[in-house]
């Protein structure tokens, strides 16, 4: 249905039509009282004329529980005239398109990968705030014909569109109700599909029933609670439920104790349109399972974001046993694949010396620079000053601060700098400058702090495969690179003899010397070629 062009181009027709009366936030609303008096209009024994659809309309809108969208009779008399090349919109298409721009919808990849897990046979599914899944819910509904459907929505006038959609139907019942709040249905299901709110905090005091109070770590543990036996939770959750501590920690812990994870589904950053937070898809069951199917999803198309194409492909997939999930105290996926990764395994069984970084480095985040001071004595280092191999030491940013304050964060030479966070990660040693300089809050300073060390070879360790992997195994999960600057002290790195270290570091900086010159001259050789020809022109 959502590939019909033709239906789409009626409803934006509609849209264009009631354009300068409506606010496109209302055209959803209007949209639904005029297919509804349309309805009624259709199943009444005589024709009703305007004086009569307008009172008509009147009532439906009382009954929708939303404000009157036609003030001036003739103005909504126009509107239904226009209506009336409309008859073959679906209660489904007043949901898909009426404000598809500013609510946020489930897409069909993901709403294929939840429905893998229906079985054969008599099921009850609950899917919490439905509307969500709008575009897709009656052929969830006709296909799976063996189930019965609960759908749910907090708002009134998705209540009202949800039982015009499904009116008469015996298979589906539809609820208003609130899954953030405890009890909020005494039943329980085989099954649950669930993209819950994300990122959004419960405002409802500090006491609460439940362990977090964010609204996504809320729906996590109150709709595993509404599982019967053998029963499936199909819940896409914000990367933080795998790594953050405290409450979060503790719901994981909750969650691993009381049930049993049966996937674990790594999402694409953007797969959702109107949040960039990162996500992953989980599979939780009341049944027993030992290994957890472990899954890192790419697009199908690599313009997805562009074209809307969010096919999704399985780009590498492995299992992990449920009690060394339980061991690790998280569930970093990537560092999952990279325990099972050729080149990590490689580096664990070769004889070379290993060492924790935190044992020969002191790893820290730079100052907090809130005002800048274009005549300030202290350069800052930011992430736009941090080169593939050197620091842009002509763009600093410059601030005034005591001595005192900022003893602690003043760099020095050979301190290797790495963004904390972005969308690249790039690795530059700092050389001491005339001036003090410090790192803003957004790098993570690596010093060494025992001879052993040389972070030239680290930097050229973390520039490699393996060590980009680690580096990337200690991102904390977001849409954008977030790298914990006290996971790095438990990085495993390779530690030859200082003295192969140094041969390394010195062959490194003498080539890239030589690379930099080779550079140098071929710009400039084209840069004098490019002007000798210009000037014949």
């Amino acid at each position: 249905m959502k590939n019909d062009n033709t239906r789409i181009d009626r409803v934006y027709s509609f849209f264009n039509a009631i354009r300068g009366n409506n606010t496109p936030n209302e055209y959803q609303r209007v949209l639904a009282v005029l297919k509804k008096v349309m309805v009624i209009q259709e199943c009444a024994q005589n024709e009703l004329d305007y004086d009569e659809l307008y009172e008509l309309m009147l009532s439906v809108t009382t009954d929708f529980d939303i404000p009157n969208p036609f003030p001036e009779k003739r103005r909504f008399v126009d509107i239904y005239r226009t209506l009336q090349g409309f008859k073959e919109l679906s209660w489904t298409d007043v949901l898909e398109y009426g404000d598809v721009k500013s609510k946020f919808r489930v897409p069909e990849s993901i709403v294929d990968e939840m429905e893998k897990n229906f079985i054969d046979g008599c099921q009850e599914v609950l899917i919490p705030e439905a509307e969500k899944f709008s575009p897709f819910l009656e052929k969830l509904v006709d296909t799976h014909s063996n189930s019965h459907f609960t759908l749910t929505t907090m708002d009134t006038f998705y209540y009202k569109v949800l039982n015009e959609m499904f009116d008469g139907n015996e298979r589906v019942d539809i609820k208003q109700t609130n899954i953030y709040q405890y009890e909020f249905t005494s039943e329980k299901y085989d099954l649950i599909l669930s993209v819950p709110v994300f990122g959004v905090r419960d405002k409802a005091g500090e006491s609460s029933e439940f362990i977090c109070r964010d609204y996504d770590m809320i729906a996590a543990e109150n709709l595993a609670l509404h599982l019967r036996s053998e029963g499936i939770l199909s819940i896409v959750l914000p990367a933080r439920i795998t790594f953050a501590g405290g409450n979060v920690k503790e719901l994981r812990e909750f969650l691993q104790s009381m049930y049993c994870l049966k996937e674990i589904s790594d999402l694409p950053s953007g797969i959702f349109d109107n949040t960039g937070v990162k996500t992953l898809l989980f599979t939780i069951t009341t049944g027993r399972t030992d290994e957890v199917t472990i899954k890192k999803f790419v697009f199908e198309n690599e313009d997805a974001r562009k074209t809307g194409n969010k096919k999704l492909l399985v780009q590498d997939d492995t299992f992990v046993l449920e009690d060394e999930l339980s061991d690790m105290g998280d569930w970093n996926v990537n560092r999952i694949f990279e325990s099972q990764d050729e080149d990590w395994i490689r580096f664990q069984e070769s004889n070379i010396k290993k060492q924790e970084l935190g044992t020969v480095a002191s790893i820290f985040r730079g100052k907090a620079v809130n005002r800048k001071d274009l005549n300030g004595s202290i350069g800052v280092v930011n992430i736009s000053n941090i080169g593939e191999y050197e620091i842009d030491y002509s763009n600093l940013d410059y601030f005034q601060e005591e001595n005192r304050k900022i003893a602690n964060y003043i760099l020095q030479t050979g301190d290797l700098l790495i963004p904390a966070r972005g969308t690249a990660i790039r690795i530059a040693i700092f050389e001491e400058q005339s001036y003090p300089c410090i790192a803003s809050s957004n790098v993570i300073v690596i010093r060494a702090t025992d001879e052993s060390l040389s972070t030239t070879y680290l930097k050229l360790f973390f520039d490699s495969p393996l060590g980009r992997k680690m580096l990337v195994t200690r991102q904390q999960g977001t849409a954008v690179m977030n790298i914990s600057y006290k996971e790095l002290n438990n990085i495993e790195i390779p530690l030859p003899s200082i003295e192969e270290q140094r041969s390394i570091a010195e062959e490194y900086t003498r080539e890239l010397k030589v690379y930099k010159k080779a550079i140098q001259e071929a710009e400039n050789r084209w840069n004098s070629t490019l002007a000798k020809l210009q000037a014949r022109i």
